[in-house]
């Protein structure tokens, strides 16, 4: 393991080239030798050995000795420095023979090829070529999920500026741009969450992974699993609150804006929530005996304050409420008089409390169901 050592220590010398410093490939590279030389968890040396090879397969090639050799010919002129540069790349190519046999160059008593890490990375590859939504598991997998929900904008009844911000911000994503995480919030029942898998059907490149509020402290080892990726991902975190009290609050924070681990330009964030602020406050929490009472306000909402954009859903009026209920009675060809429909649908909005969305397309759904309530 003494030639790695060494190849890692020169890394610190070699990474002053302007080109190294840019390169996706040999960039994975270092960073797996920093990990084989620093990180005693095997499981995370074969995960930066799979993002390594991962990142060299994306690129065309499968000999990471012809990929250095191909970077070196590319260039049209050496001055001095880029002549230096390139003998150090030759040297690092020299090391291919390292990666012949993973079990040497992990140490491990195993037999594992490299033929089998690249099969694992075509596995990889597969799931996001046939899949587009997904979650990510309490195993920190990101397994694929069945969706036969064929929602589209057009279903959606009402708040039309706030679906254009989704739609207009998610495809500047997909073009290419650097766009702004998402915060929708508002009253229950509105479509927050239905707007966001609705832009799976609006959308064929994208993919959506959903995670879990508790698993949201992980977001940072999500972003390190996507970021070589050539697909765009939504990462999905529905109907999110916290306590005062809660960890995750304060890691997520600082995972979204502020960590070392920065959320790759092939991922965005969209987070729902009942709350504006994400965090359950009281109003001891405002009027109680903490000294610093400003700062405390500042940490009740500086969370959403990390969303670039925030979208409210706010709970229609009256006058809305019973034109969603008409749209939908159109849209499902329902042969109902209006003033009986919007009769049925004040009583509905009456037993329940509210008026919403969800509760027009509740009424819509019983009425087609031949479900009197």
């Amino acid at each position: 393991m003494d030639s790695l050592k060494k190849l890692y220590l020169s890394s610190y010398f070699l990474c002053v080239f302007k080109a190294l410093k840019e390169d996706l490939v040999f960039k994975n590279f270092i960073l797996l030798l920093k990990d084989i030389e620093t990180e005693e968890n095997i499981e995370k040396n074969i995960e930066s050995f799979i993002n390594f090879v991962y990142s060299l397969k994306n690129a065309g090639y499968d000999d990471f000795s012809t990929y250095l050799e191909n970077m070196i010919l590319a260039k049209k002129s050496f001055d001095d420095e880029e002549q230096v540069e390139k003998e150090l790349i030759k040297k690092y190519s020299d090391c291919a023979e390292l990666f012949d046999n993973l079990s040497y160059f992990l140490n491990l008593g195993i037999d594992i090829k490299t033929s089998d890490i690249k099969e694992e990375s075509n596995k990889i590859d597969d799931i996001f070529k046939h899949n587009r939504a997904f979650i990510f598991d309490n195993d920190f997998e990101i397994k694929p999920l069945e969706i036969s929900d064929k929602i589209r904008f057009s279903s959606l009844k009402g708040y039309s500026e706030q679906k254009k911000v989704l739609y207009d911000n998610t495809s500047a994503f997909l073009s290419g741009a650097r766009v702004n995480n998402i915060l929708l919030y508002g009253d229950a029942g509105c479509g927050k969450s239905s707007s966001v898998r609705a832009l799976l059907n609006e959308f064929e490149e994208i993919r959506i992974i959903q995670i879990f509020k508790k698993n949201l402290i992980n977001l940072d080892k999500l972003y390190l699993k996507l970021k070589d990726l050539p697909h765009k991902f939504i990462i999905f975190a529905d109907d999110i609150s916290f306590d005062d009290t809660d960890g995750v609050y304060s890691t997520m924070k600082a995972i979204i804006e502020g960590s070392l681990v920065e959320c790759p330009d092939n991922v965005v964030l969209y987070a729902t929530s009942n709350r504006r602020h994400l965090i359950r406050e009281s109003f001891q929490s405002r009027s109680g005996d903490e000294v610093h009472l400003k700062d405390t306000i500042n940490e009740v909402n500086s969370l959403a304050e990390r969303f670039g954009i925030n979208l409210f859903f706010e709970k229609p009026t009256n006058e809305e409420f019973n034109k969603i209920v008409l749209e939908l009675a159109h849209d499902n060809s329902l042969k109902i008089d209006e003033k009986t429909l919007i009769e049925k649908a004040q009583r509905l909005a009456l037993i329940k409390g509210t008026r919403s969305p969800r509760i027009a397309k509740q009424l819509i759904d019983n009425l087609i169901a031949h479900v009197d309530v």
